[in-house]
């Protein structure tokens, strides 16, 4: 445009010079044609750039308003971040690549006592100038971050306010889009008081051990020191009643008598409620005769039934197998405490063991029920539901006729359960009473002859050479007399120390050793003995406890000393025998 500007002027600036005008006007007008057509062009130019920079600002506007609601989204957004963690009560960190804190929700600020100003950038040291590592959890914190491993229920002390707070935290690592790690997230609880309750119910278990293992040790001492006078009282009994007495003697005798055994009936009881709440008694599987069970049931009551001249029935099902599987030293205790009840709270009648063959459970295992029926004084209605508690009796008056602990039913009832059966009782009041409970046993196919011979057994110990280890002396004396009117030659040794000497000089086929002697134990001289059979080859010399540590714990203890039979003082010469019988007989 500039050049058609430029040769108009220099053709009007020649105009009276040039030769022909008409030539001139046609050059001239072609320019302005031309200059025409550029400022056309010109025009257009600036118009669209007009409508273009409209767009743009339209654009822009529009680009600003779209930012401006972005940014408002954002804000939102992290407002309604910082309003969640913030609600939450744990406490939310987020920890950068260098372990300096980056986010932190309202519980974490307000744990720790610092602004969130005060704490951007800060690493944990920083903050907590009191921490108390207890663990390696920096370490953690590195190794989430090098290798982006994952962190839970890590436990750490701080020191706040002069107290020791615990700090239970789970780390996890942070990645951006690549999938760099950026950072760790931190989520931690105060768990102090969670920790104090640990640490008072740890104090107060080790507290009830403590007790436990001081009652234990009483129960045990006071076993032995009531149990050894107890054993001189009803062994000089069983003495004197061999003996030539008057009617008056025997009577007082008899007396004597029943308030021992009604003594050692406590005693029992109450050791072996303790076994069985400590879970220190279990069922022990061994073949037996259900016939052997009742005539020993039956016989060990037979002198009171007679002193109360009542009759004794029995009713076996003919279906009961012959040779069954179970504990029957369990089942002859349930047995025992029901019929000394039925003897005990009935005048006259008839006391009926009965049991029964209630049907096959599967092939191999049969439900027997055992019944003791009596028919005795009955039990009234309303309290049939409280027999079986612990330390219950029904008559609870001053001047109440039957003795008792109230523990005797309790303890069925809890070896019924273990044994995997049922107990109950059916009564009405002044008809009589009878006791049940059900036991799933397993059938034994083989025919043998288990049935308990006092005369062979003491046929074979008189042959046997019988060592009695016993630092009582009327024990000594009550025992090795028992066993000379039996025909058996009985050696004496005061402690277990003695009794080793006397087994290396003279062999013997039988020991009975107390446990709890002076000098060694029995315990220990069972050992040295099973030691010294094993060095030099020697055949097995029979050792039988016979010892008022009474409880379940001393019987596993004799036993893993290498003891073949375990026997509680007092005992009657009949039990001895029938353990002898056991392990003599049958070997």
């Amino acid at each position: 445009m500039k050049k058609i500007l430029q040769s108009l002027t220099d053709r009007i600036n020649t105009l009276e010079k040039a030769g022909s005008m008409e030539r001139v006007k046609l050059e001239m007008l072609q320019d302005i044609e031309k200059l025409a057509q550029e400022i056309s062009i010109a025009d257009f130019k600036i118009s669209k750039s007009l409508k273009d920079k409209n767009i743009l600002n339209s654009l822009l506007a529009r680009t600003s308003d779209d930012l401006k609601k972005a940014l408002k989204q954002i804000k939102n957004q992290a407002d309604e971040l910082n309003i969640l963690l913030d609600t939450i009560p744990a406490m939310v960190y987020f920890k950068d690549e260098h372990l300096r804190y980056r986010v932190a929700n309202k519980a974490f600020l307000d744990f720790s006592a610092v602004k969130r100003d005060e704490l951007m950038g800060k690493t944990l040291k920083e903050v907590f100038r009191n921490y108390l590592p207890i663990g390696d959890y920096e370490k953690r914190e590195e190794m989430v971050l090098s290798q982006g491993k994952f962190f839970f229920n890590i436990e750490e002390q701080l020191e706040k306010n002069e107290e020791i707070i615990w700090v239970q935290t789970n780390i996890a690592p942070v990645r951006n889009d690549e999938g760099k790690i950026i950072g760790l997230i931190g989520v931690s609880w105060d768990v102090t008081d969670q920790k104090n309750y640990e640490q008072a119910l740890t104090r107060a278990k080790e507290l009830a051990e403590q007790n436990e293992h001081i009652k234990d040790k009483f129960l045990t001492n006071m076993s032995h020191e009531i149990r050894t006078p107890l054993n001189g009282v009803m062994g000089m009994a069983e003495l004197i009643e061999k003996t030539s007495l008057t009617k008056e003697q025997g009577e007082y005798l008899g007396m004597l008598k029943e308030s021992g055994e009604h003594l050692v009936s406590i005693i029992n009881d109450v050791f072996e409620y303790s076994s069985i709440e400590k879970g220190e008694i279990s069922p022990t599987l061994k073949k037996f005769k259900i016939t052997e069970i009742v005539q020993e049931v039956t016989k060990q009551h037979e002198e009171k039934i007679a002193h109360k001249k009542l009759s004794v029935k029995t009713d076996l099902d003919p279906n009961i197998p012959e040779i069954m599987i179970g504990d029957p030293l369990l089942i002859k205790r349930i047995l025992d405490n029901f019929f000394s009840n039925a003897i005990k709270f009935t005048k006259e009648g008839s006391v009926t063991l009965r049991i029964l063959n209630k049907k096959e459970i599967k092939k191999g295992k049969v439900l027997l029920q055992f019944e003791v029926q009596d028919t005795g004084i009955g039990i009234q209605k309303q309290q049939l539901n409280k027999l079986f508690e612990s330390f219950i009796q029904l008559d609870l008056s001053a001047s109440k006729v039957y003795q008792g602990t109230g523990l005797g039913l309790s303890i069925a009832k809890k070896l019924v359960e273990m044994m995997g059966g049922e107990i109950g009782v059916e009564s009405e009041w002044t008809r009589g009473s009878t006791f049940w409970f059900t036991l799933p046993l397993e059938v034994h196919e083989e025919k043998e002859r288990l049935s308990y011979d006092k005369n062979m057994v003491l046929n074979v110990l008189k042959d046997f050479r019988i060592l009695l280890a016993e630092d009582n002396l009327i024990n000594q004396k009550i025992t090795k007399l028992t066993l000379q009117k039996e025909g058996c030659s009985v050696d004496v040794a005061n402690n277990g120390e003695e009794c080793y000497e006397k087994y290396q000089r003279n062999f013997y086929d039988l020991i009975l050793m107390d446990i709890q002697m002076p000098i060694m134990d029995g315990l220990e001289a069972t050992r040295k003995i099973r030691t010294h059979e094993k060095e030099n080859k020697n055949r097995h010399t029979y050792i039988v406890a016979l010892t008022a540590n009474a409880l379940s714990e001393d019987r596993e203890k004799a036993m893993e000393s290498g003891m073949d039979g375990f026997i509680a003082k007092p005992f009657k010469p009949d039990e001895l025998f029938q353990v002898l019988h056991q392990f003599i007989i049958r070997d």
